[in-house]
């Protein structure tokens, strides 16, 4: 049985501020010993449920965060690292039998959610799927869904969870901290946070009824992205699939949903190109 692992790291218990989550500022390198800590505590789950090949997709920042070295050192666990990858946070899914999002955040606009955004967290304002605002979770288990992979667990905050239980049903979830704020959290023991996410990974490997396969409805799904300024969606509508709804809301129209995913990757790094460091 194969499982595939998205890792972020945002949702990681310990993590509260955008610093410890970017390389050479304050707090990065306890946040990947965090990350590490919990993402093999997700791979021993796994293996304890039945699951002899793990791909982990790094899907944090640049993407080069984890070190294989640190990982479980079981034959079957491999890593994809690096940036530009095919699809990004859900690089390599297909063909897994089933997916698990760890160490994920709340969308973007949550009232609540530790440190909350959507991909571009100083690009894009909101993401909808099909008129539904979504974050990460949301769009990536779509993506995961187009390939006929289902996702058995996602891991994070209780906001994280929440979303992902209501987006995507009766879903194997694991709380690692408790929102208070944007930038506060409530954390647990980080023993019983291990023995949690070991125990949650090995009850969603063991119990396909968890197991949900979410598909946008529509094939295509439009996917409608609303950026900070204006000038971002200036340089989005260059692509004649990016269709203009106001100031700052474009709509996204692909073949299907995973060339929508891929418009979604370019618009944001075009957005990106218009951000201004002296006017914003």
């Amino acid at each position: 049985m194969r499982a595939y692992i998205s890792v972020d790291l945002e949702g990681v218990n310990g993590i509260l501020h955008s610093s410890q989550t970017q390389p050479n500022e304050p707090g990065y390198g306890r946040a990947l010993e965090l990350m590490h800590e919990e993402t093999n505590a997700v791979i021993e789950g796994l293996l304890a449920g039945g699951v002899d090949d793990i791909l982990v997709n790094d899907s944090h920042w640049d993407m080069r965060n984890l070190h294989i070295e640190k990982l479980h050192q079981h034959h079957g666990v491999a890593v994809r690292s690096g940036w530009q990858k095919p699809f990004s946070m859900v690089s390599g899914i297909d063909p897994a039998d089933f997916a698990v999002f760890v160490g994920y955040h709340a969308r973007a606009g949550h009232a609540t959610g530790v440190l909350s955004h959507t991909y571009r967290a100083q690009i894009f304002f909101e993401v909808k799927l099909n008129g539904q605002p979504v974050g990460e979770t949301g769009l990536n288990a779509a993506l995961a869904g187009h390939f006929g992979v289902p996702v058995a667990l996602v891991t994070g905050d209780d906001c994280v969870c929440e979303e992902a239980r209501t987006l995507l049903g009766n879903i194997v979830t694991a709380q690692v901290k408790t929102a208070v704020s944007r930038y506060a959290a409530v954390f647990n023991p980080h023993q019983e946070n291990l023995k949690l996410l070991k125990k949650k990974a090995q009850e969603a490997a063991s119990n396909k009824a968890h197991w949900q396969l979410f598909q946008a409805k529509g094939g295509a799904a439009e996917i409608e992205i609303t950026f900070f300024d204006p000038s971002m969606a200036d340089a989005a509508e260059l692509i004649p699939q990016v269709k203009r709804l106001s100031a700052r809301t474009v709509s996204l129209h692909g073949d299907d949903y995973a060339s929508n995913f891929r418009l979604m990757l370019a618009v944001g790094a075009l957005g990106a190109s218009r951000r201004d460091p002296y006017f914003s």
